[in-house]
């Protein structure tokens, strides 16, 4: 990474957030779940951190499938899976069969077409993109994935429209908010990024936005929804990767 982080303390948070018998939680002292375990191994990627693949396998071993179900989790098991290069459990097998897409929801199609490209599966089409245009209800979050189901579609949409939008959404603290106008979050800076960076955009202050993000990091390495918050491994994982998408942004402006 270009920008200048104490990237051991990172690595260091997030390592004491490692359980013993694998997998982590965003705080020492609770169980480890899908979610942290997830975010931990994506940031530990992008650091090229040491990663215990033992560890993260035998947690996989310990999944209760039973609260397995929505498609978030579903994803991001797949990608721990695929990341560790280890076979799918028949669980797992077993609830890729479902097409969740024809719900119709937008969770539903994201997460969907997000495993179909982990696992090179060509994508389910779509019965109706208008229910994926922008709308002015949307918010940063519903419009990341929004803009990810029609690009991986080639589908057409108003790109110029979009990227004004997000660009509104920037504070003069450098952060996101949900719309226009609201307090910045981590979350939303990151996907207010990714958005932007997909359609061959910026913000339109990208070091006032970098400095809103390294604001967020606290004494312990990790980083939080806002600054002076309490960390996450989530909100780490965020703004490490909208860190990494601000370096390829100036980068390619140079």
């Amino acid at each position: 990474m270009k920008t200048e982080l104490d990237l051991l303390k990172i690595v260091q948070y997030l390592k004491e957030r490692e359980k013993a018998e694998g997998g982590y939680s965003f705080a020492p002292d609770l169980y480890p779940d899908i979610e942290d375990t997830y975010y931990a191994i994506r940031t530990l990627q992008i650091l090229n951190g040491e990663i215990n693949r033992d560890k993260t396998v035998n947690y996989l071993k310990t999944i209760d499938w039973k609260g397995v179900g929505f498609p978030r989790a579903i994803y991001m098991l797949v990608y721990l899976y695929v990341s560790l290069n280890v076979d799918f459990p028949p669980k797992l097998i077993e609830l890729l069969k479902g097409d969740w897409a024809k719900s119709h929801t937008l969770d539903a199609q994201y997460f969907s077409d997000e495993i179909r490209k982990l696992i090179g599966q060509p994508l389910n089409p779509l019965n109706s993109a208008s229910h994926f245009q922008f709308q002015p209800n949307d918010n940063l979050q519903t419009l990341q994935k929004k803009v990810s189901i029609l690009l991986n579609r080639n589908l057409n949409f108003d790109k110029h429209q979009i990227i004004r939008w997000v660009q509104f959404c920037q504070n003069g603290d450098g952060g996101f908010g949900f719309y226009p106008g609201t307090t910045s979050y981590m979350e939303n800076t990151y996907c207010a990024l990714e958005i932007l960076s997909n359609l061959g955009s910026t913000p339109l202050e990208i070091n006032t936005c970098k400095k809103y993000i390294l604001g967020c990091q606290t004494k312990s390495g990790g980083f939080g929804r806002a600054p002076i918050s309490f960390p996450f491994i989530e909100s780490t994982f965020q703004a490490i990767a909208g860190l990494v998408i601000l370096d390829e942004m100036e980068g390619s402006s140079t």
